[in-house]
């Protein structure tokens, strides 16, 4: 019986070598290959991964790796050592993705995608991770604590997203603690720009000897600024704009000499800036816009080299800094609604590069010097609700770029001088409540681009030129409490007779409010036009309060939605 089944045991033998079962496929035997497999069938059929196939046939090793896939680059040992599928528009999240089967990754850019869900845990396992960009996404959930193990780590963006919660102090590294080569060593680049994040800033942020930018912005942090960031001797860009920021701004800022761009506007920072951050003489932008500041302005630009400086919407009294006089470097400047005192022909010079100025609602005094045309790159120039007197210079006509001209609200006298008529990108020309005679010139006709001209309360008599009916792009004109005489010329006359005329005050805001917001959607730059946001808000108001609060205010005449502060 033994040697019956011997014998049956070699015929099977040689049938199955004569006749070998059907190839299949082979498992992948490479871990990085089955996290990266396994995610992408969580992903779905998403073109973006539809090169990751695994395909071993006839020993071809090649065909095995992943190092031929879409967005994965790998070292010379075949090792996963990148994975870039930013601007892809990848959906799904990171909950199937086995970061502990990727120890030597170097870089995860994920970046400008449709990613939801929380950032997982075990992305803390991807030790020696040197660049992390998941921002421009739609994570949600807080940040994991077990990022502190990525202590190689140079650049780390979460910003754009719906994280939440805030920022755990073990994240940074302690120096004073036993841990103190724990925790995001290395970073030198950190971005949580537009995020939910709030609560206070942990001071073992300035821990971060190697730290060259630092933004935070459009987030929703709170408490006072971290003297620590004081430490932070290698950073060259900080921006802790539009949080809920309060206190002071910390002296020790003013030590920070390799600072290009400070923004600190949107906040509720109070009292005065120090005179140490004059000494930041590499500063090209430094906006304080919009805060609760106070005192004098510092003296900015001792380094030649400021372009853009913000600090309207503060209470800011004294002089205007002697420093600026000489700032030939100057691109944009707003230094509106304070209470800033000066000489407006003797403290401003040329500036060559300069293409918008407001400095309007202030106490500045003298008058409009014809150094002023030499700003020949000039797109908006406000001067309105000052006491400047004078003459309105011919030189004006020579600002050619000009698309904004405000002087109202001033104390400006003589005649409106033929030579305005030569501007011909001006879309908004307003020099009411002046003290200006004379007749409306006819040049004002060719103004083919104007869409806002309101000359009213001055003292400007003879006729309405019938020119000004020939601007088609018209859309708010105000020539009232004048001494005009003649009759209204047909040419303007396109006001439907069927509307009756505002019985009330109330009435009249409103419609002006809602003309000022028709202006301001037809402003030249994009970045000032309003957001359905601030439109909407305009219209409640009018809808409700009855009268102008300084909100209102605000929201209309500033016109901004995302400031141009990086430009």
């Amino acid at each position: 019986m033994p040697n019956h089944f011997n014998y049956l045991a070699l015929a099977l033998s040689a049938v199955l070598v004569i006749f070998p079962p059907p190839s299949t496929a082979q498992p992948p035997q490479n871990p990085e290959v089955e996290a990266l497999l396994q995610w992408k069938q969580s992903l779905g059929n998403q073109t973006i991964v539809s090169s990751w196939i695994f395909n071993q046939t006839n020993g071809n090793s090649s065909a095995s790796s992943p190092c031929n896939w879409r967005g994965i680059s790998c070292n010379a040992a075949g090792n996963v050592t990148g994975l870039n599928l930013a601007y892809t528009g990848l959906q799904g999240t990171l909950d199937h993705l086995n970061f502990s089967y990727f120890p030597l990754l170097l870089r995860l850019d994920l970046k400008v995608n449709r990613l939801t869900g929380a950032i997982p845990t075990n992305i803390g396992l991807l030790s020696n991770l040197v660049y992390l960009d998941l921002s421009t996404n739609s994570f949600s959930g807080t940040i994991p604590l077990s990022l502190a193990n990525l202590t190689k780590v140079v650049e780390l963006d979460f910003g754009r997203n719906a994280i939440t919660g805030q920022l755990d102090p073990r994240l940074f590294p302690n120096r004073r603690s036993s841990q103190a080569k724990i925790g995001l060593l290395s970073l030198q680049r950190l971005l949580f720009q537009k995020t939910l994040l709030s609560g206070p800033l942990p001071s073992e942020i300035g821990n971060l000897e190697d730290l060259t930018i630092l933004a935070l912005d459009g987030s929703r942090f709170s408490g006072s600024i971290p003297q620590s960031l004081g430490n932070l001797s290698k950073i060259t860009y900080l921006d802790l704009s539009k949080n809920r920021f309060s206190g002071q701004i910390p002296k020790i800022f003013g030590t920070l000499t390799k600072l290009t761009d400070l923004s600190l506007f949107s906040n509720y920072l109070s009292g005065s800036v120090p005179e140490e951050i004059g000494n930041l003489s590499s500063l090209v932008r430094f906006h304080l816009l919009s805060n609760n500041l106070s005192g004098q302005l510092p003296q900015v630009c001792r380094g030649g080299k400021l372009a853009n400086f913000s600090a309207g919407y503060n209470s800011f009294t004294g002089p205007i800094p002697v420093s600026l006089k000489n700032c030939t470097s100057l691109y944009r400047v707003r230094l509106e609604y304070n209470q800033l005192t000066g000489n407006l022909d003797q403290d401003f010079g040329v500036y060559p590069n300069l293409t918008y100025i407001d400095l309007s609602h202030n106490n500045i005094q003298g008058k409009i010097s014809p150094k002023w045309g030499e700003c020949s790159n000039l797109t908006l120039l406000n001067l309105g609700a000052n006491s400047i007197e004078g003459e309105i210079p011919v030189e004006i006509s020579q600002l050619n770029q000009l698309v904004e001209l405000d002087l109202s609200s001033n104390k400006i006298y003589g005649e409106i001088p033929a030579q305005v008529g030569q501007l011909s990108k001006l879309s908004l020309l307003n020099l009411s409540d002046n003290n200006i005679f004379g007749q409306i010139p006819l040049e004002i006709g060719g103004l083919s681009n104007l869409a806002s001209l309101d000359l009213s309360m001055n003292m400007l008599s003879g006729p309405i030129p019938y020119q000004i009916g020939d601007i088609s792009r018209l859309i708010f004109l105000s020539l009232s409490t004048n001494h005009l005489n003649g009759s209204i010329p047909y040419q303007i006359d396109v006001l439907d007779p069927r509307l009756p005329a505002p019985n009330s005050q109330k009435l009249q805001d409103e419609l002006d409010s809602i003309l000022n917001l028709a202006v301001w959607c037809l402003r030249v730059e994009p970045h000032s036009r309003p957001t359905m946001y601030d439109a909407s808000r305009v219209l409640e108001m009018n809808a409700g309060a009855g009268s102008e609060s300084p909100e209102l205010v605000k929201s209309v005449r500033e016109g901004v939605d995302e400031l141009p502060m990086l430009s």
